[in-house]
C-alpha cells in the first residue's frame, strides 16, 4: 500500500514538516526582540526616488549610532544601478514607491539567514519623510528588530503609541 501511494505520502509529509518548520520559526522569533543582526554594518542606499534629506537622513543615522547600531556610509544611487535590483547584499536600501497596506505610513522588508541578517528594503513616501520617528523606527527592522508592545518604546507597532524611549526588551 505504501509503494502504491508513495508520492502521496512523500507530498504530505514535505507539507506536515513544512508547517511544523514554520509553527516553530514563527514561535521562536516571536519569543526574540532582535530576530537577525549584521556581520558587518550595513551600507544606507536612497533610491532616486526618496526625497529623504541629508539632515534627515544623519539625524535617523545618529540616533541608532548612538545606541550602538551603526550604518558604514550613506549612499545616494543616483542613476539607480544598485536600487534596481529588489536586494543587495549588505545593504539596506530606502525608496519612496511600492505596496502599502492601508493606514501604513511606511514598511521593512528583511531578509536574513540562519539568523543573519543579509539586506533590507525600506518603503517610505515622501508624504511620510518627515514623520518624527518614522525612519528611526523602519531602521529599527532594518536592523533586525521586531516590534514592541510597549508605550513610547521606538519599535512600539501604532506610531502614535511610540516614542524615543530604547531598550532591549526581556
Amino acid at each position: 500500500m505504501l509503494k502504491k501511494h508513495y508520492y502521496w505520502w512523500l507530498l504530505v509529509s514535505g507539507l506536515v514538516g513544512f508547517s511544523l518548520g514554520m509553527f516553530f520559526k514563527i514561535t521562536w522569533e516571536e519569543s526574540k526582540f532582535i530576530i537577525a543582526e549584521w556581520d558587518e554594518d550595513p551600507i544606507l542606499i536612497i533610491c532616486p526616488d526618496s526625497d529623504l534629506s541629508d539632515y534627515r537622513i544623519g539625524l535617523a543615522v545618529e540616533w541608532w549610532g548612538i545606541r550602538g547600531y551603526d550604518i558604514a556610509y550613506v549612499h545616494r544611487d543616483r542613476n539607480n544601478k544598485i536600487c534596481s535590483n529588489t536586494w543587495s547584499d549588505g545593504m539596506i536600501l530606502v525608496r519612496s514607491e511600492g505596496e502599502l497596506l492601508p493606514d501604513t505610513l511606511a514598511i521593512t522588508s528583511r531578509l536574513a539567514v540562519l539568523n543573519k541578517m543579509k539586506a533590507a528594503q525600506i518603503i517610505l513616501p515622501n508624504e511620510s519623510k518627515n514623520t518624527h520617528r518614522l525612519l528611526e523606527h523602519e531602521l529599527g527592522h532594518a536592523f533586525g528588530m521586531r516590534h514592541v508592545k510597549k508605550v513610547g518604546h521606538m519599535m512600539h507597532p501604532i506610531h502614535n503609541l511610540g516614542g524615543e524611549k530604547f531598550w532591549i526588551p526581556d
